[in-house]
């Protein structure tokens, strides 16, 4: 890996190093990456929801692809590369997030990765595990609770994520980035 990553120019590199902290920041903001269920079930652990077996809807089966996929809003794989109605539809998407989900600016102007999963962690606590059953359908009121909490993880990890973007790059860079 290092050898390959040696061999692309510095232009490569940063989009790599840019789309590997695009996952982790996203990943660390997705409950089920910050915890793991043990119990008589799981004795040496869920794997993050993953061995939570749910009835398939759209592609997601199990907890972890349900959280994944905004609680069976978003299941498909997305075609790629994007076009411009594509990047249209999604900012348009991101609007109505970010309204819906206003967030103080002491919630996002950190970079203190630590207190992000340590909140995963007490979503995994309160909403995630509530009331699920394996192999049995979410009830409308988990996912009216999972989309809430979902929702609001997806909009801080983007401020977190352009934040930390300018804190590494600067402001002119980061604006760049989204260009």
């Amino acid at each position: 890996m290092m050898q390959q990553l040696a061999t692309l120019s510095e232009q490569e590199r940063l989009s790599y190093a840019i789309r590997l902290l695009i996952h982790y920041i996203g990943d660390i903001h997705q409950p089920l990456h910050a915890t793991s269920r043990v119990d008589p079930s799981y004795p040496k652990g869920d794997a993050g929801g993953n061995f939570v077996q749910l009835p398939t809807k759209g592609g997601a089966k199990n907890l972890h692809s349900v959280w994944d996929s905004v609680i069976y809003e978003y299941t498909a794989t997305p075609r790629m590369p994007f076009n411009a109605p594509d990047w249209e539809s999604l900012g348009t998407e991101v609007a109505k997030l970010v309204k819906a989900n206003p967030i103080a600016n002491n919630e996002w102007q950190n970079v203190n990765v630590g207190m992000w999963a340590t909140e995963s962690f007490e979503i995994s606590k309160s909403t995630v595990y509530n009331g699920v059953e394996p192999n049995v359908a979410l009830t409308s009121q988990y996912q009216t609770a999972a989309i809430a909490a979902i929702e609001k993880q997806i909009v801080v990890g983007g401020y977190r994520l352009a934040f930390m973007i300018e804190h590494i790059f600067g402001t002119a860079a980061a604006t760049s980035f989204l260009q």
